[in-house]
Order: structure tokens, then sequence, then C-alpha cells
């Protein structure tokens, strides 16, 4: 059978449920991450490997702990934590609040790596990904058009998917130099197409340059996309 779990107040989700959920570059992310545990390629983490990300973190690593994180993720109780089990983890800590042991070690040792144009590999760290975030709502909380946005949860991919239709983008490029961009030019409804989402993203890639950013090959699809290394660049 399939690998299940509750949320609060809503019906069991099956694995499959969640991987189309989170989409193929989502998936993609969360699967490095599982690879920097699994470093036999077995597909599965076990006591040994969770250990040694214990020790690489200065995490206490005596066999009770190690035993108590395993125990929180082996769903099925076979002594391993299996790809489909990891994912279940990160998806009830990230989208339902079930911050189980494992899940919190997860986010302590999360320097994610992710893949950009090319498969190239970029890595960001959960303090960056933290620090933007806070950021973002203490500069933008109090401007009307952000509402909707605000405030980014700086725990969960919120940076990289409420940016998509560039609307916290040119928002913040005027906050950093007043009036870089006409806003009267600036699509804020929440129903907008993704024509008007990509004349958005166009116009803040371009005032970001005229503002003197190094904005280089960056199109309006990667920033829709929601990857990490180009939003962080930005």
């Amino acid at each position: 059978g399939g690998v299940f779990f509750e949320r609060e107040n809503q019906s069991l989700m099956n694995v499959d449920d969640v991987k189309r959920e989170l989409g193929a570059a989502r998936l993609l992310e969360i699967e490095a991450i599982f690879k920097e545990y699994d470093t036999d390629n077995s597909k599965t983490i076990t006591p040994d490997e969770l250990r040694a990300i214990l020790v690489r973190i200065d995490e206490r690593a005596t066999p009770e702990r190690v035993e108590e994180i395993m125990a929180s993720a082996d769903l099925n109780a076979d002594g391993v934590v299996d790809w489909n089990e990891f994912l279940m983890m990160v998806y009830s800590s990230e989208k339902a609040g079930h911050e189980t042991s494992f899940a919190k070690v997860y986010r302590k040792v999360k320097a994610t790596v992710v893949r950009g144009v090319g498969d190239a590999q970029h890595s960001y760290t959960e303090e960056e990904r933290v620090s933007f975030s806070e950021h973002i709502n203490h500069v933008l909380g109090g401007d009307d058009d952000c509402a909707p946005y605000l405030p980014l949860d700086p725990h969960s991919e919120d940076l990289f998917t409420k940016l998509g239709d560039g609307v916290l983008l040119c928002k913040l490029i005027n906050d950093s130099k007043p009036n870089a961009i006409d806003e009267r030019a600036l699509c804020v409804r929440q129903d907008m197409s993704i024509f008007h989402k990509k004349q958005n993203l166009n116009l803040a890639i371009n005032s970001a340059t005229a503002i003197g950013c190094q904005v280089v090959n960056v199109q309006p699809e990667a920033i829709m996309e929601g990857r990490p290394h180009i939003i962080l660049g930005l």
C-alpha cells in the first residue's frame, strides 16, 4: 500500500496526491536534500546516515536520540526512512505544521540544493530564506497592494511562490529606490493573466537593471516557476 498521513480536519492523503500537489520542481529540490542524507544511494536513510548528519550539524547523536528521530518519520517501522516517508515528513511539516523531530533536523541541515538552468547546482541556506522573507514582511507590511501576499511564512516556500506575479518584486524595487517604477503600470489584480504576470516581471527586471542591480539572463518564466537561486539573486 501507499504511504498516508492525516492532516488535521482533512482526510488521509496518499503520497501520490502529495507529489502532484508539490509539483516537479519542488520534488527535485526535496530529492536533492534527501540525497544529502542517503550517502550510499540506497533510496533509504539508515540510522547510521542520520547519525552522520547529526554529527555534521553538531546535534546530539546518542543511540536513543537517533532512534527517537528515526521513529518520528519511519511510518512503516522497518528501521529506515525511505523516499516516500521523507517526502511525507517534509510535506506535513511545511503544509500542515506537523513538526516532528526529524522535520526539525531537516530544517536545520537544510543548505538546500536546487536545480537551475542546465541542471547546474545552486545552494541557499535556510537563514537566507528567513532573512529575505522577514525583510519583505517588514518593508512592505503596510502596503495595501501587498496585503494578499503578506506576511510571508519564513519557514515555507512563500518567498518563492508569492513573488511569481511581480507585484512584490516591483514594490521592493520602489522601496529601495522610490518611484523607480511608475506603479500605475503595475497590475495588482489577484486573478491576473499570465500576460500581466510577465508584464509585471519584465517591469521588475528592467527596473532592477536600471537602478544598478546585476541581472543577467533572468527570464520572467524562471521567476514564475519559483526558482530559488533566481529569486534570491534578485
